[in-house]
């Protein structure tokens, strides 16, 4: 998966600053790929701190960097769902139904992206349906597009679709994404038997990368709709008591 440098530091202080902490600038360099060096992870945080997606602060002396809010509304821009975290689910579906004909195929490969980039999961194949009420942004972008004619956006109860749980599972195929963060578990266990500091640095931004690519293409849907032995959270305290991330 092909992640863009100024995104995956943007990222990086998501989930190790949590979105509002200073996060320490050594800390954040992992969150570049193997091979990246320390030169111009430097230059890239110089140009976004001019661009204003990051701010850079000393705490203790040390270097360290935050987001501003440009830098959180270009994350929800790319990942529009993480505006809905910590929401409770309500116990509706959201559907979106298209008949968009073969000539069109552009926009209609346009739509499924951007239900993609919203978190939707196909139900059929001109069906998507998400737990997140994004009626108004959505009827805006359909109108943008030209197709809020060919396009059915409704409201389901969650009785009518199924057991919940079940349906979340086989729509966005949860249970891969489930083990994947078990994979980054693991693989965080055996850091500790890395003595040499130039590979033990090469190993962990291989498991911040593994997790990084998780994090995007995870649904990120409520605790509701989730297997008790969910692995994402898990996978992140397993982080953070290895010293990956900081609390």
């Amino acid at each position: 998966m092909k992640i863009r440098m100024r995104d995956r530091i943007l990222w990086g202080l998501a989930i190790g600053g949590d979105f509002t902490r200073a996060y320490d600038s050594n800390k954040l360099f992992l969150w570049t790929p193997p091979g990246y060096t320390r030169k111009k992870y430097r230059q890239l945080t110089a140009r976004m701190v001019r661009e204003g997606y990051v701010q850079q602060v000393l705490v203790e002396g040390r270097s360290h960097f935050r987001l501003t809010g440009l830098g959180r509304k270009q994350l929800i821009k790319n990942k529009p769902v993480l505006k809905q975290l910590e929401q409770e689910w309500d116990g509706f579906w959201r559907i979106v139904i298209f008949d968009i004909a073969e000539a069109q195929r552009k926009l209609r490969d346009l739509l499924r992206r951007q239900l993609m980039k919203m978190s939707f999961g196909a139900l059929q194949n001109s069906t998507y349906i998400s737990c997140y009420d994004y009626s108004q942004e959505f009827l805006e972008w359909l109108e943008v597009k030209g197709l809020k004619g060919k396009v059915l956006l409704l409201e389901s109860k969650q009785k009518y679709l199924g057991e919940p749980k079940l349906l979340a599972e086989k729509v966005w195929g949860l249970k891969a994404i489930g083990t994947r963060y078990k994979q980054v578990i693991d693989r965080v266990v055996t850091r500790f038997g890395i003595k040499e500091a130039s590979k033990r640095e090469e190993f962990l931004k291989k498991i911040y990368r593994d997790y990084l690519e998780i994090i995007i293409i995870d649904p990120l849907l409520p605790k509701s709709l989730l297997a008790e032995d969910w692995n994402r959270e898990k996978a992140r305290k397993y982080l953070l008591r290895a010293g990956v991330l900081r609390e």
